[in-house]
């Protein structure tokens, strides 16, 4: 680090990783002729990342579920072929390769011993850094890197405890908004996953209000109604107000336990945080989850 310098957060976004994002125009297009808008949502958000200029994307992966501790994927490289095992006869054969914040992982891991992010028994710690090249990556990444990365900026990849709670994905954050603080970097942090997360059934996920981009094809009209009073809020910067409804919420099922949500959030500094949320695309339906990019103004942050 040089002398006076420390990591700050730039940026911040919830953003859909959907797998049409990883298909060309022409399969990408819906059963009643659109494209989605996420897409075009990504460029939007690029124009914004040129501005403040970040050299790291800490990605929180809705869909790299772990089990007993918070992982962090602080290999100074991430490299390898992906077929999603989800949908392989969409997502096969995809190439990535890019550089990892090796820095900024393994500060994760020494801010988590700092305060005392263990368990009870063996002094296990609940913050861990992988440093191996081979562990797997996740479309719910690879869409994202994909859509935003450029020059040389280098990606954390963070999971989501499947046993975690809320306040655990608080602390989480937290550790991780430590982390860089000790760092030079400049961070944009990345929340990838949707909001209402319910699919529709077999006999109807392959229709064509199913495979519809437009907002009728969300599971159900009352996900679709807290999906939209969740974006009010964010609107206005109430994120107090959605963690008190977080229980509520998760009626509908937001991915992963809204844990790429409340990562985020813990790292921008919990309920304190009052930064507005701006639409970055269109709020669309995929297979009937909601999905859509939202900036988060960061201003004040550090």
């Amino acid at each position: 680090m040089r002398e006076g310098e420390m990591g700050k957060i730039v940026a911040a976004a919830l953003v859909s990783h959907v797998p049409p994002l990883a298909l060309p125009t022409n399969l990408r297009i819906s059963p009643d002729g659109e494209d989605t808008d996420l897409v075009e949502g990504f460029e939007r958000i690029r124009m914004r990342l040129d501005e403040v200029k970040p050299d790291v994307f800490v990605i929180v992966d809705s869909h790299w579920f772990t089990t007993s501790e918070h992982v962090v994927a602080g290999a100074a490289r991430h490299h390898g072929i992906l077929t999603a095992e989800e949908l392989p006869h969409l997502i096969n054969g995809v190439a990535y390769d890019y550089p990892g914040a090796a820095e900024l992982g393994a500060a994760c891991a020494r801010a988590g011993a700092r305060r005392g992010n263990f368990h009870s028994i063996g002094n296990r710690p609940q913050i861990v850094n992988v440093t191996d090249e081979h562990l797997p990556h996740h479309y719910s990444t690879i869409n994202v890197v994909a859509h935003l990365r450029r020059d040389d900026e280098k990606v954390l990849t963070v999971s989501v405890c499947q046993t975690a709670k809320p306040q655990n994905f608080m602390e989480f954050g937290a550790t991780i908004r430590e982390a860089i603080d000790q760092v030079d970097c400049r961070v944009a942090i990345l929340g990838s996953g949707a909001m209402s997360h319910r699919f529709h059934s077999f006999d109807e996920i392959v229709s064509p209000i199913s495979l519809s981009y437009q907002a009728q094809g969300i599971s159900s009209t009352d996900a679709y109604e807290y999906d939209m009073r969740v974006l009010e809020l964010w609107k206005d910067g109430r994120h107090a107000d959605v963690l008190e409804r977080y229980h509520d919420y998760m009626r509908f099922f937001p991915e992963a336990w809204f844990g790429h949500y409340l990562i985020m959030l813990g790292a921008l500094g919990g309920a304190d945080f009052k930064g507005a949320g701006r639409p970055m695309s269109r709020y669309e339906n995929h297979v009937g989850t909601g999905n859509i990019h939202v900036w988060f103004d960061v201003a004040g942050v550090q």
